[in-house]
């Protein structure tokens, strides 16, 4: 896969995935310690964090697109937006509407959120820099629901290279959201944060959707462009 598609659908992912990360990393990036900082020093910070969330993102990427090298898992590569799209649609459908009870506890991994909470609490009381980075690395390897569908995207690439640039891609695309938070955190509050996170369902439905029309090419301007992200043209001999 070329390297546009990868960001176009990693960071994509990535910026839907801030509007849940507003609810779940939200109140992790307003409890970063930089009051005593310059508005200077707060955006190294906040670069420190996200550059943090990103590596992890990104070996996770090279470790789950190495992982997938190694499965049978032919077309899928060459249909990775049809794919991912689908992925999308399953997932709203299964968490949101199928089995909605459960959606807080599926998958979550208790064992390894309780060991990395208590890394970052005592991460919390440094007041190195290297302390931020190490924050957001650990932030980055939380169980979410949202990581979890990006990581698909980086199995099905069957390369740990375009697995771990998705992943990095993916952790961009949830900057923008959070560094909102983070300089504005009195504007959006925990009710603000709920009535974004209701929206979260039809938003992830709706870009699955669109990522499915992507990756059929099928010629519609902004929608479903000629991109070659889905499908790869086969050559037709005479």
């Amino acid at each position: 896969m070329s390297i546009p598609s990868l960001f176009e659908i990693g960071f994509l992912m990535g910026l839907l995935g801030s509007i849940h990360c507003i609810g779940m990393c939200g109140p992790l990036v307003l409890a970063l310690p930089m009051g005593s900082k310059t508005k200077v020093q707060e955006w190294g910070t906040l670069f420190l964090y996200h550059f943090g969330k990103m590596t992890s993102y990104g070996l996770l990427g090279i470790i789950f697109g190495l992982f997938g090298s190694q499965l049978p898992l032919l077309g899928v590569q060459e249909n990775l937006s049809i794919v991912m799209g689908g992925a999308m649609i399953i997932y709203v459908l299964y968490v949101f509407v199928i089995k909605p009870k459960q959606k807080r506890v599926l998958m979550q991994f208790h064992f390894i959120q309780s060991f990395i909470i208590n890394k970052l609490g005592i991460l919390f009381k440094l007041q190195n820099d290297f302390a931020f980075y190490l924050i957001g690395f650990l932030n980055g390897l939380l169980p979410c629901g949202m990581v979890y569908l990006a990581l698909t995207s980086a199995l099905a690439t069957q390369n740990f290279i375009h697995g771990g640039a998705l992943m990095v891609f993916f952790g961009l695309g949830t900057m923008p959201a959070l560094i909102m938070v983070s300089l504005g955190g009195k504007y959006f509050g925990i009710v603000f944060r709920q009535k974004v996170q209701s929206l979260l369902p039809l938003l992830i439905f709706s870009m699955g959707l669109l990522l499915i029309l992507r990756g059929m090419n099928l010629g519609i301007p902004f929608i479903s462009p000629h991109l070659g992200i889905g499908v790869t043209a086969i050559p037709c001999h005479n």
